[in-house]
């Protein structure tokens, strides 16, 4: 299994292990599990839809968006992980968010971000973080890759313009214009609320 540590400059307290799932077949059970709230396993994570991210950037802005918010009291969702799927959306409504930009309720298989906000101020252990990584593997059913580093060329490969466009309402954009595109996102994230 292939994952980041994350650091997000302004909040040295936080650190976000991150992973790229490819081809996960059991999603739709994942979302059933979470709704539940009924389980024996740790699935406090942010499972974000991967066709919704198209590069770091993006993924960045919504996480200092929501380590701000959380820092100023200002958290619409009740996790810092629901949060996260919020803050990476345009929409003002959790469940709207939820449901677009955080595990698909439809399709065969999913390409997902899995983030885990881990509260701490000296560096990881590697022990904690394998056992974080072992539980995903558990977890997630994908085609026996595990998960892959979070980089802007993985990011581009899963993303889906079309999307996107669709989920961050940008109009007459064209799929192809890929620097419009991230700016678009990047200002959406960042500016929404003001």
């Amino acid at each position: 299994m292939q994952y980041n540590i994350l650091e997000v400059p302004g909040f040295p307290r936080y650190k976000i292990f991150a992973s790229l799932y490819k081809g996960v077949r059991n999603h739709r059970e994942i979302r059933k599990l979470i709704a539940s709230s009924k389980v024996d396993i740790d699935i406090d994570f942010a499972f974000l839809n991967a066709d919704n991210v198209i590069c770091l950037e993006q993924l960045y802005s919504a996480l200092f968006r929501c380590f701000v918010d959380e820092r100023n009291g200002d958290m619409k969702a009740r996790s810092i992980h629901t949060e996260i799927i919020s803050d990476m959306s345009p929409l003002r409504n959790i469940m709207e968010a939820l449901s677009k930009f955080g595990i698909p309720s439809k399709g065969e298989t999913s390409n997902m971000i899995v983030l885990k906000v881990i509260e701490s101020s000296e560096p990881i252990k590697k022990d904690e973080v394998e056992k974080i990584a072992t539980g995903l593997d558990n977890l997630l059913e994908n085609e026996n890759t595990g998960g892959l580093y979070v980089t802007d060329a993985n990011l581009e490969d899963t993303a889906k313009p079309r999307t996107i466009i669709k989920n961050y309402k940008l109009g007459n954009v064209s799929e192809e214009d890929k620097d419009k595109l991230i700016r678009l996102v990047v200002d959406t994230i960042q500016l929404r609320g003001l």
